[in-house]
């Protein structure tokens, strides 16, 4: 769970098989406790920003003996106040690691040497902890075990002595919940009896295990999926399902209540494979999703409520196998994502706060078939960042991308090299908000095994201001392109020009720029001009392309009687991107300051007399006064300059070029593919061939030469 949605949700464990039985008096083991690393610091407060770039890997433990591939990360998991905890080990012990709220260091691990058994669970719970629960053998009785947790309470360093809550056969599930005010339940099952125990608080003893049910239905002994969670007015939530009648069960709790009674009109039908999951909505209430004939359902009821909402299907080829928890967005958005369950990819779904309805988002984080084991978490600046484990058997790679608004940035590869066998890659959020990822990388030996390379570490750095025209997070200048198949970004530097694998669809006629950092979140966001006149910003996540359904600012209804917009990033002097417009029947030239807090000041005039030309163009800054320029080209094909005052209006012109631009049908000024800091022109010829002219900091422009060669651009159009 994450620093941004880790109020109330009551994370369920996997289930149990269970039998009663009293904690024993005798002496109890207790882990080998390290005590806490020098040198942590204070929680910081939670970034505003999208995470940054991602930052080293590190080693975060050491590799095991060479000759085992066992004993790498089984979970990661972050505390309410931004700790990490990371659960390493085997079939004979586990380990635990922490990393304080506000540090970069992991603490000494504490071993727990009855813990390699089936089924040990790292989990975060409502009240701020972190549990571990896990089933050790009895010294009495090796055909049952003792079911025991251990605490990590808000703001500890290190965990409890374990506790012991019942006694229980040696394979099965079991979950554990817990309310804010620090209540736990604890259940499991025996031969088709659910059974449930509490904890009042930290300093209570668990209450005897009750029966929730009698007898299963004749022969449903079994039971294939169950689920508990606490909201957050503490009442309990717990669903099954029997295996061999199909039939969901739904109990309920409420606070201060004796007894577990049955949910009305629970609308989770008995079909083969429901799987329902049940979680604590950060406002009250739960959010039950369950599968139904390949699609994935989801039904809701409110804090107080006593009916549940229609169920709606939240993604047509998705599955609670597999699926992550809920994330929570600032705007009460909530996304849920998986690896692929029915369909041939991974998937994701949005739900809006505002209608209820699922978006219909078109774009995935990954296009890769062989995707597995998805992980999401809410980041720093109302993100998530998704993880997953991606490639082939013999080469697998740790992936990441990040989602805002409807926009997905770039999928980055984390693992620095492929690995023979990648671990699933667990992701978390530290107290600044941002990602930490960790996972296994096992790699080959000389007779063809496999050993575990070590558990491996990445998270995001702190997020500068962005590149202008930078719009997939690499640092360098990019080119929009547009063609039958979408708009996408090309990437490269003065030699060559790559089309990126992300695109996103637009209406023929519409005008897309790149525009600069509108929302300040350090992204570049995209200016689009419907064909009917409508304008709108776009505010992308960081590498990101936005599609129509994305969350976007509306800057006009009707901007039809504007002949050239133009992105010139900042033009009057504030440090933030503005927008260039001419009126088709005055010829006069307006200026569109940001205003700061995502969208614009009314307009001012930049200048009057522009209507002779048939291009304007964003230039950059040509000279290196620190103010951005602009290009014109005339009638009589002569390519001019104004130069920029920075106050939001331009110089007298000054001649580039003579008998210029006749072969060309698109012109892009104000990107750096040479890298040496300066302003270039990018133009398409009616040939589909792509020109180069480097910028030479003086105002001017070397000869041209031709780039991006093995694309045949006479289809594209460029911005």
């Amino acid at each position: 769970m994450t620093s941004q949605s880790r109020v109330v949700l009551g994370i369920a464990l996997t289930p149990v098989l269970a039998l009663a039985a009293a904690a024993p008096a005798a002496a109890r083991p207790t882990a080998t406790i390290a005590a806490p690393a020098a040198g942590t610091t204070a929680t910081a407060a939670v970034e505003t920003r999208a995470p940054g770039p991602w930052g080293t890997r590190t080693l975060h433990a050491p590799s095991p003996d060479p000759a085992s591939a066992s004993g790498g990360l089984n979970a990661l998991e972050s505390a309410g106040n931004g700790a990490l905890v990371s659960l390493t080990g085997d079939g004979l012990s586990r380990s635990t690691r922490i990393r304080p709220a506000g540090s970069t260091r992991w603490l000494a691990p504490q071993t727990w040497p009855d813990a390699g058994g089936y089924n040990t669970e790292l989990v975060s719970l409502g009240d701020g902890s972190v549990r571990l629960v896990w089933r050790a053998a009895r010294a009495d009785d090796h055909n049952n075990h003792w079911l025991k947790v251990a605490t990590l309470a808000p703001g500890a360093t290190a965990f409890s002595e374990p506790e012991y809550v019942a006694a229980v056969p040696e394979k099965g599930y079991h979950h554990l919940a817990a309310a804010p005010d620090g209540r736990l339940i604890a259940v499991w099952s025996v031969s088709g009896v659910v059974k449930a125990a509490e904890k009042a608080g930290p300093q209570a003893a668990w209450t005897a295990p009750a029966d929730l049910n009698e007898q299963p239905p004749s022969g449903s002994r079994d039971i294939s999926a169950m689920d508990l969670a606490v909201a957050r007015d503490g009442t309990a939530l717990l669903v099954w399902q029997w295996q061999a009648s199909k039939a969901v069960v739904a109990l309920e709790k409420a606070p201060g209540a004796s007894a577990w009674t049955a949910v009305k009109g629970f609308p989770v039908p008995g079909v083969d494979l429901a799987r329902p999951k049940v979680f604590a909505h950060p406002q009250g209430g739960f959010d039950v999703f369950y599968d139904d004939t390949a699609h994935l359902m989801h039904t809701r009821r409110t804090a107080g409520a006593t009916q549940w909402s229609t169920p709606r299907s939240a993604a047509g080829s998705g599955s609670t196998y597999g699926m992550t928890a809920p994330v929570h967005l600032p705007n009460g958005d909530l996304f849920v994502a998986g690896a692929p369950g029915y369909s041939t990819g991974p998937w994701y779904a949005v739900r809006s706060a505002a209608t209820g309805a699922w978006q219909p988002y078109t774009q995935r984080f990954s296009t890769h078939k062989k995707v597995r084991a998805v992980g999401a978490a809410a980041t720093s600046g109302g993100t998530v960042t998704v993880t997953w484990r991606e490639g082939y058997s013999g080469e697998e790679y740790a992936m990441a991308a990040v989602f805002k608004g409807g926009t997905w940035s770039a999928p980055r590869r984390l693992s620095a090299t492929s690995a023979r066998s990648t671990g699933v890659p667990r992701v978390a959020t530290d107290a600044l908000g941002r990602p930490v990822v960790l996972w296994d990388e096992y790699k080959p030996t000389a007779t063809n095994g496999i050993v575990l390379g070590g558990v491996h570490q990445a998270t995001t750095t702190a997020r500068t201001l962005p590149k202008w025209r930078d719009h997939t997070d690499d640092g360098t200048s990019d080119l929009f392109g547009r063609n039958s198949t979408g708009l996408r970004v090309y990437a490269g530097d003065a030699t060559k020009l790559s089309a990126g694998q992300r695109a996103s669809s637009w209406p023929t006629g519409t005008l897309v720029l790149p525009f600069g950092d509108l929302d300040g979140d350090r992204c570049n966001d995209v200016f689009v001009r419907y064909p009917k006149g409508e304008a709108r910003v776009y505010p992308t996540i960081c590498g990101g392309l936005p599609d129509q359904q994305s969350f976007h600012v509306k800057v006009s209804s009707d901007w039809s009687g504007y002949d050239a917009v133009v992105s010139p990033g900042d033009v009057t002097g504030d440090g933030r991107a503005d927008l260039l417009t001419r009126s088709a029947s005055t010829g006069k030239l307006y200026v569109y300051a940001s205003n700061g807090a995502g969208g614009f000041k009314a307009r001012s005039l930049a200048g009057s007399g522009f209507g002779g030309y048939k291009r304007l163009i964003a230039a950059g800054d040509l000279d290196g006064d620190g103010k951005n320029d602009l290009l014109a080209l005339d009638a009589s094909n002569e390519l001019w300059r104004f130069r920029g005052t920075g106050a939001g209006t331009f110089k007298p012109r000054s001649l580039v070029f003579k008998d210029w631009g006749t072969s060309y049908k698109d012109v892009v000024g104000g990107l750096d593919l040479s890298g040496d800091g300066r302003a270039d022109l990018i133009s398409l010829d009616k040939n589909g061939r792509a020109w180069l002219n480097r910028g030479d900091g003086r105002g001017g422009f070397a000869g041209r030469s031709q780039v991006g060669k093995a694309t045949n651009w006479s289809g594209i159009r460029i911005s």
